[in-house]
């Protein structure tokens, strides 16, 4: 008998459509003869539901909500179960397509570990972590990985300018997809910036400015070993790799090798493997890095759930490396499951 398998996705989050988007292509190209697929969609209304959703609903974003559920975590029969008649949806493991907070944040590995439902990708810890920036920047930089300078603030009052060089990035502790970020040219542009940043939330990192080329690499722990990627290399048209370059993007070129020399990609390779091992980072993660034109190497951030469309970076590095798309589907939810 076929196992059900939960595809998670949707969310509150600012990245909601990101969210769909992934999801939907996973849903295509998923392997639906190993696996039956069960499409659970978290609502902007916060809400869960179950239900047949087409991929044309996905793609267009027209979501409409179905049967609602529940999670219930009782040891005699816990997992998700219809509000209207009280019945159990069998579900034998999720894969996770949130991003944001609700999915990257560890909010939803915490739920269906109480739930008894495996899932794919990073537990709650290591999603914590690498969700909150300022954690991130305490653990690497513990470990001597070099990061940008930075102080942690939660109102304007806070902010020590003695310690501030300017161009500089303003960006939420917690957030995703670049929403909230702002390159700031002037002490006089600081203010707007931080207070678009608390927008996204109550914790705000004040960043020296990395002047490099964004790279990043891949790995994917399976049970044969762990498999990393080349790097790849983000030439953006801007000062920084925002959500419209990310997600609309005009004159970015995302190289799948990058042009750096070997000896500084193979330090990349090396010092992302080392940043996923310290944040307790489990089965794949996508790491991005700046490079300086003196080839010296800054860790940025990691992506605990990476964008997952067919032309994302995640698929489009692996996939260079020898795994295709739904290849690595079913080995992110074979290895989670068994």
């Amino acid at each position: 008998m076929k196992k059900n398998i939960a595809l998670i996705f949707g969310s509150m989050d600012s990245e909601h459509d990101v969210s769909v988007a992934s999801a939907a292509s996973v849903y295509e190209n998923f392997p639906h003869d190993d696996y039956n697929c069960q499409l659970i969609y978290i609502g902007q209304d916060g809400k869960w539901y179950h239900g047949l959703y087409t991929l044309d609903e996905m793609t267009a974003l027209k979501l409409e909500n179905h049967e609602e559920l529940y999670l219930r975590f009782d040891q005699q029969s816990p997992g998700f179960y219809n509000v209207e008649k009280n019945e159990k949806l069998t579900i034998d493991g999720a894969f996770l397509m949130l991003h944001g907070k609700t999915g990257e944040g560890g909010y939803v590995q915490g739920l269906l570990a109480l739930a008894h439902i495996p899932f794919t990708g990073c537990n709650l810890l290591s999603s914590a972590l690498c969700m909150d920036k300022a954690y991130t920047h305490i653990i690497c930089e513990h470990a001597g990985i070099p990061m940008a300078q930075y102080q942690l603030i939660s109102s304007f009052k806070e902010v020590n300018h003695t310690l501030i060089a300017y161009p500089c990035i303003v960006k939420p502790s917690r957030e995703g997809s670049s929403f909230g970020v702002s390159y700031v040219k002037t002490a006089q542009d600081l203010e707007k910036a931080i207070n678009v940043a608390l927008e996204f939330d109550d914790r705000v990192l004040i960043e020296e400015y990395i002047d490099g080329t964004e790279v990043g690499m891949s790995i994917l722990d399976t049970k044969e070993g762990r498999i990393i990627s080349e790097v790849d290399q983000v030439n953006v048209s801007g000062e920084v790799f925002d959500f419209q370059e990310k997600y609309h993007p005009h004159n970015t070129e995302t190289l799948k090798e990058s042009l750096f020399p070997k000896i500084v990609l193979d330090e990349i390779k090396e010092m992302g493997s080392k940043v996923f091992d310290a944040l307790y980072c489990d089965q794949f993660s996508r790491l991005d890095f700046f490079v300086t034109k003196n080839n010296e190497i800054y860790f940025n951030e990691v992506n605990t759930i990476p964008g997952f469309t067919a032309n994302s970076r995640y698929p489009k590095m692996m996939e260079n490396v020898g795994v295709d798309y739904t290849d690595l589907i079913q080995r992110l939810i074979e290895d989670s499951l068994c």
